[in-house]
């Protein structure tokens, strides 16, 4: 079964088996009891392969109902991370993901572009636009996870009403409707802001790119975390700059002291972060840490551009503050960029940069040297779906459904790979990072995979340098069998790069394909 369908029919089947579960006391309460049970095993409180309570005795000991207990058994069931026993209740899945616990690279570097990495991006690109192919490589969630028919509705009220939109420009800044709903979101998010900071962008490469030609002269140093989302260090090429990697924690994130050790020997002119939910690793920064790392920033003179393209997938639902709300008196420039892309509608390529005056004039006037004008019709179903209730109303629908998608990869990844894989641990977004074991090629296994009807990320792309031979990021909110497919990997990372399709399931392909929703 489709995994998407599966993580969307979770509550369904909720509700139809257990008839008190739409009180929303209920909800809240066998979730809050799943997360406890969750957070015990996490800290190995439950073992791997021990039983649980019997849900009669849970029931006792938390003061709860059967039908609450069983529909937090049931939740943990479907996140993969407990399973039933035929007339022996539950118990904790006898594999345990292990988690990452050391920074990709070892320390800070000063890195060069070259064009085998520019090789393997196009080749990695062409895998996850191929529709024959399961998109575990692809940074995006299944179409099946997006409101499409809310958006097919809108798309033809908005026509109806305004019949030029089709032929009408949309002139730098943006909609101001739009900017004013992007300014409302982040100011509930704690960022001071108004729709006169906000500038509309084709898309958070667009963003990227006009920040880093803002903030970085040619020869100029960027620092940047290592690993990081490949358009990053393409945008700092394409600006001229110099790229400065730091090692980044695969769990809280970069540590500013990495940053403040660099500016020690070198001048530094920017940093681009992403303290929310990174690509590729999932990493979370602490309000401590980003509260450090504003104070090495104005200290060393260096201005920030955040991305915050995952920042509004956190899975318990909490609002996380952006690092760029937080005040700075140095007048340099706090920039943050965000997109739609990965929540609402790719195909719209709706991105955004925030900033202050003088920067945000700045940036228009460069917005109107490149691309100028944005999709006007993506530009107003995005105002209209944030404003009207829709896009909250989905955010509700999608991240349960890529949380249950990651844990089920996570615990996939337990089952199917060789002894020495570790995995990120993330608590938002969908994207899992992978190290594989010594003698391992993340590369070898991309191509090996695409073979068998899988694509894959190969760690090589997000970093400029060596030591990501090891690693692959996987999606955690794509369609198709989780299962088959990460049998089919484990099996080809275990055989290493000399593995041919001839020692594996003659038939994986075939399944695999016949699976895909894109």
């Amino acid at each position: 079964m489709d995994h998407v369908s599966q993580a969307s029919g979770t509550l369904n089947r909720y509700r139809n088996q257990i008839p008190c579960y739409n009180s929303p006391t209920m909800t809240a309460r066998y979730q809050a009891l799943a997360q406890q049970l969750a957070r015990s095993i996490q800290e190995g409180l439950l073992q791997p392969g021990e039983r649980l309570p019997s849900l009669r005795t849970f029931c006792q000991d938390q003061g709860t109902s059967l039908m609450t207990a069983l529909a937090a058994y049931r939740h943990l069931e479907d996140l993969g991370q407990i399973e039933a026993v035929p007339r022996s209740g539950y118990r904790v899945l006898a594999s345990a993901p292990q988690p990452l616990t050391r920074p990709a690279i070892p320390r800070s570097r000063l890195t060069a572009f070259n064009t085998r990495r520019n090789d393997i991006i196009a080749q990695v690109l062409l895998a996850m636009a191929d529709p024959n192919l399961l998109p575990l490589g692809f940074g995006c969630p299944s179409p099946g996870l997006f409101p499409l028919a809310a958006l097919r509705r809108l798309t033809a009220e908005r026509l109806n009403a305004e019949k030029e939109l089709w032929v009408s420009y949309s002139p730098a800044p943006g909609p101001l409707e739009l900017r004013r709903q992007i300014a409302r979101r982040y100011q509930a998010r704690g960022l001071r802001v108004g729709p006169e900071e906000v500038l509309v962008t084709s898309g958070a490469m667009e963003a990227l790119s006009l920040s880093l030609q803002l903030l970085a002269a040619p020869g100029d140093l960027v620092a940047v975390e290592c690993p990081t989302f490949f358009g990053i260090t393409d945008a700092a090429r394409r600006a001229g700059a110099q790229v400065l990697e730091l090692p980044g924690d695969p769990d809280g994130g970069l540590d500013p002291a990495r940053l403040a050790s660099a500016c020690a020997r070198r001048t530094v002119r920017a940093a681009v972060l992403m303290p929310s939910f990174a690509n590729p690793t999932g990493s979370l920064m602490d309000p401590q840490r980003r509260r450090a790392w504003m104070e090495v920033l104005q200290r060393h003179g260096v201005a920030l551009l955040e991305d915050d393209v995952y920042g509004e997938l956190a899975w318990d639902g909490h609002k996380v503050e952006p690092l760029c709300a937080l005040p700075r008196a140095d007048g340099l420039p706090n920039l943050l960029v965000g997109s739609l892309s990965k929540t609402l509608m790719p195909g719209g390529r709706i991105g955004y940069v925030v900033a202050r005056s003088p920067w945000i004039e700045r940036l228009t006037d460069l917005k109107n040297t490149s691309t100028l004008f944005n999709v006007t019709l993506s530009e107003h179903l995005a105002a209209e779906a944030l404003g009207s209730g829709l896009y909250d109303r989905h955010l509700r629908r999608l991240i349960p459904g890529i949380q249950a998608g990651v844990r089920k990869l996570r615990s996939c990844v337990a089952q199917h790979f060789p002894p020495g894989t570790r995995v990120s641990d993330p608590r938002g977004g969908f994207l899992l990072w992978v190290e594989l074991p010594k003698g391992s090629d993340g590369l070898d296994l991309f191509r090996a995979a695409m073979d068998r009807g899988i694509s894959l990320a190969p760690g090589c792309v997000f970093s400029l340098g060596p030591g990501l031979e090891r690693f692959i990021r996987l999606n955690g909110a794509a369609s198709g069998d989780f299962d088959q497919a990460m049998a089919v990997l484990g099996q080809l990372a275990g055989a290493g790069p000399d593995a041919g399709p001839a020692r594996l399931d003659r038939g994986s392909r075939v399944a695999l394909t016949s699976l895909q929703s894109i």
